[in-house]
């Protein structure tokens, strides 16, 4: 019952994580994407402002460039037009343009012009204006032009003398000297903007500020700049270019560079504490089956003692001495797989709070194998050849008995793990390096591929194992691992499954220096 509630706690973890880790991406990116909106628009701002700059720095060089011989003078009043039986407010420009050198003053002979300066020539400019009536003249004098230009009251409602002037400023300089594109496109480039077009139109209305319009895609956005260079004849420069994503980007480095070490940490955290939940349910189901398993493994050393009581308290089955010693082998062998067992798990036990305690001498490792191979119990029906294929004995520095328990584990793995026919072979050797190798073979069941990673694993049981009823509680390679590493060395497999395994020891002498 607690092991069911339990497994639903953890359920119920595992969509909680799943579901705050959703969340927490989805709060994540739209808070991404506004924090890129506001960056899209203040460059968009900055890149709108640079445009209208580079067009009014043209027409500052085009206002510094030599005039012409001209004066300019206008005059501003309201008409009413009936349109639709209503009376609509006009608003009306009238700009007048005097050739210095082309006019005629009052009174002067037509034939000759007369010096005069350019006081006389405003003068006249603004005695002419003030002569006329509310209509102009149809003939105009020699040297003078009018431009008039109509405007809504409601487009100009808002319009003051700064802005009438400035106005009449552009008017001007672009009757002197015509707008140039190409000027505009130099000082652009010299901005680093890349203009895609720089073209002009022409509106039937006045238009008096710059303007822009964004269109294209959310990745690939594209600006409509408009700047009005001749109010009164409603001349505009239209620069179009696309609008960069690197230095939006590049405005927000440190932001998503933040943002985005935050949400990895976060979200490493969040699978960190699944992944660990996991490998615990894993550690106990393995605790679980070991202890099963233990138990299945200690009944039958019991089961055999309780028979040889059985049988030692029975005076006629006494007297059979070939059944005796059959009964007290048994008891033995059974007696030495539970002291084994005691064994591994006491050194497990200590290899996981302390360093296990060593007793370093020099010994024969070729006498210890034959040992080793000695105290193997062949299981009848199944035919075990064992050799030695080293070619010269090896002086070798460890501890002996815990170096022997490792054989007897491996030479015990390689006959428990086979068919019914085996051939072991053992190999041991003095390397260069330093370093002792000691090698044994089999031409068995094999492992696994997906196993090989987990068989130093405590407690773990490979599934081939479990099929085949083959006795064992899992600790066994795991047990000669943690005493190969005790002395400092390492072990490793190559297993082909169905052709057999192969365990390499290397271990480092010390020549007695320890």
């Amino acid at each position: 019952m607690y092991f069911c509630s339990m497994e639903r706690r953890i359920k119920f973890i595992y969509g909680l994580t799943i579901c705050a880790i959703v969340a927490y991406s989805i709060v994540q990116g739209y808070w991404l994407y506004s924090r890129y909106q506001l960056s899209f628009e203040e460059y968009k701002s900055e890149l709108f402002s640079t445009v209208v700059s580079c067009a009014e720095e043209e027409m500052a060089i085009r206002k510094a460039l030599p005039h012409p011989p001209r004066l300019y003078g206008n005059r501003f009043r309201k008409t009413y037009d009936i349109k639709e039986d209503k009376a609509v407010e006009t608003w009306r420009y009238e700009v007048f343009a005097l050739d210095t050198l082309n006019y005629i003053p009052k009174g002067k002979a037509t034939g000759r012009r007369p010096k005069v300066g350019n006081n006389d020539a405003h003068a006249y400019l603004l005695d002419y204006i003030a002569s006329l009536h509310d209509s102009l003249p149809t003939e105009l004098p020699k040297g003078l032009e009018c431009f008039v230009f109509t405007c809504d009251s409601k487009n100009n409602e808002d319009m003051g003398t700064s802005q009438l002037v400035e106005a009449l400023n552009r008017f001007t300089v672009d009757h002197q000297h015509p707008f140039q594109k190409n000027r505009l496109d130099s000082i652009l480039r010299s901005r680093s903007i890349e203009a895609q077009s720089v073209t002009t139109t022409k509106t039937d209305t006045m238009v008096w500020q710059s303007s822009m319009q964004i269109h294209g895609s959310i990745w690939h956005p594209v600006m409509r700049v408009s700047y009005p260079y001749d109010i009164f004849e409603g001349q505009q420069v239209v620069v179009t270019t696309v609008i960069s994503i690197s230095p939006v980007i590049r405005r927000m480095a440190y932001t998503l560079l933040i943002t985005m070490l935050l949400s990895v940490f976060l979200i490493f955290c969040l699978v960190y504490q699944i992944l660990t939940i996991r490998k615990q349910r894993h550690i106990e189901a393995i605790r679980q089956e070991f202890l099963h398993t233990m138990i299945h493994e200690l009944k039958r050393p019991i089961s055999t003692l309780k028979m040889c009581v059985s049988f030692m308290g029975n005076e006629r089955m006494m007297q059979d001495k070939e059944g005796k010693q059959r009964i007290l082998s048994s008891s033995y062998n059974e007696l030495d797989n539970l002291t084994s067992y005691f064994s591994k798990l006491r050194d497990i036990t200590i290899g996981d709070s302390t360093e296990i305690p060593l007793v370093i001498s020099r010994f024969s490792l070729h006498s210890l194998t034959e040992e080793c191979i000695g105290k193997q119990n062949i299981p009848s029906g199944k035919e075990v050849k064992i050799e030695i294929v080293a070619k010269q004995d090896v002086e070798m520095w460890a501890d002996r008995m815990h170096i022997g328990n490792v054989i007897c584990n491996l030479l015990e793995n390689a006959i428990k793990y086979s068919h019914e026919a085996v051939t072991i072979r053992i190999d041991y050797q003095q390397r260069t390096d330093g370093l002792l190798q000691i090698s044994i073979a089999d031409d068995g069941i094999g492992i696994a591929k997906e196993d090989q990673r987990y068989v130093f694993d405590k407690f773990f049981r490979s599934e081939t194992a479990k099929d085949k009823s083959i006795p064992g509680i899992g600790l066994g390679l795991s047990y000669v691992k943690l005493l190969v590493e005790a002395h400092g060395g390492t072990i490793m497999l190559e297993s082909t499954e169905g052709e057999g395994t192969t365990f390499t020891i290397l271990i480092p002498q010390t020549d007695g220096k320890d």
